[in-house]
């Protein structure tokens, strides 16, 4: 069966360009090799060599036959007997690791479903059991339940707004919730380096494996210099490595280029993180507004200041956080000016996450 041999990153184009022209056959996507993807061709599309191929090759390959549409049809079949309420209804794919949360009787099935899901979905390695989370970095108990290849190691790369991210579920927490918010991010410091006419040092004390970074790290005149870090090893560890990839291939270097591994509310008595940002990312969302007055210090306090972040309140006390959020500045010798703490999502029956953010004038 004929199909458009194209480049990965352009399969979704020349899906929708053939889906509108009226040329997409419904069999799917076929894997030719590790960068091209065959888009099936009907009886209608043009033949090979028409311009409207724009110089792409029309191959003739297996067509892609329909399979199981869920993992549960692929279940051993004396399990499929089993009532539906027992099985797992989520899972979270971080890169190519997939987690699952097995809870009463799947419990003991946990191997079945692994296998399964391995079978359903070919873009995922490993399958892990969620056992919920542990240790002082309250990262997640990941017990390996099926796998491809030889090593059921958990590290794995994510992409996320076009950067390539490292990240390992078993050891450091990662989060693609707030992936919004990290672009709205650069978008508010993009608009303050403007406004303060100069790249800005931007400082992030609890970054993990930095994904707030790589989209501020590629505008060379909204960031010149970083101050991060995080209290886990682990996170540092991998935050070092995805800093290398994202600023190696840059023409430019940065100043300060700070990575440490430490308590946030230490980084006031070392003389390299203290005074120099114009931008403080505050990400510890359980204790966020309690960190503040030791992550003020950081500032740069000879011109005005942005403060970022995130925090989960009681939605109850939402009212009263703006005026929280400016006397906690006033206390610090500041004064914050439009200020703003808006919901972004429900946590609990109770409780929300927040953003908030302030611009900050020193006395």
């Amino acid at each position: 069966m004929r199909h458009l041999s194209v480049p990965s990153d352009q399969t979704q184009a020349w899906l929708e360009r053939c889906r509108a022209e009226g040329w997409l056959e419904s069999t799917g996507v076929v894997a030719l090799d590790a960068t091209h993807r065959g888009v099936p061709l009907n009886e209608h599309a043009p033949g090979e060599g028409d311009a409207c191929w724009n110089g792409l090759n029309i191959v003739e390959v297996e067509p892609l036959t329909k399979g199981p549409t869920h993992w549960k049809e692929r279940l051993p079949e004396p399990l499929k007997d089993l009532p539906d309420s027992l099985w797992p209804t989520a899972y979270e794919v971080q890169g190519d690791v997939l987690t699952v949360k097995l809870e009463g009787a799947a419990r003991e099935h946990g191997q079945a479903v692994a296998n399964a899901m391995l079978d359903q979905l070919p873009s995922v390695r490993i399958v892990c059991a969620d056992e919920g989370v542990k240790g002082d970095f309250r990262v997640r108990d990941l017990v390996p339940l099926a796998w491809r290849g030889d090593e059921p190691h958990t590290r794995t790369e994510i992409r996320e707004h076009g950067h390539r991210l490292l990240v390992d579920p078993s050891q450091v927490y990662f989060s693609s919730r707030l992936s919004t918010q990290r672009l709205e991010t650069v978008q508010q410091l993009h608009t303050f380096a403007d406004t303060l006419g100069r790249p800005l040092v931007v400082a992030d004390p609890y970054a993990g494996v930095g994904p707030a970074l790589p989209g501020l790290l590629a505008l060379e005149d909204v960031v010149a210099g970083y101050l991060v870090g995080d209290l886990n090893p682990a996170a540092v560890a991998l935050l070092e490595e995805n800093l290398r990839r994202w600023t190696t291939k840059q023409n430019r270097s940065f100043s300060p280029a700070t990575v440490v591994c430490k308590d946030a509310r230490t980084w006031k008595d070392d003389e390299r993180l203290r005074g120099q940002a114009h931008a403080v990312l505050v990400n510890l969302p359980h204790d966020s507004f309690e960190h503040l007055p030791d992550l003020f210090p950081l500032f740069d306090r000879s011109t005005t200041s942005l403060l970022r972040g995130w925090a989960i309140v009681e939605r109850s006390s939402l009212d009263g956080r703006i005026d929280r959020l400016n006397r906690l500045v006033g206390d610090a010798g500041g004064t914050a000016s439009g200020t703003h703490v808006a919901e972004i999502k429900g946590f609990s029956t109770t409780r929300c996450f927040v953003v908030f953010q302030t611009t900050i004038t020193w006395d």
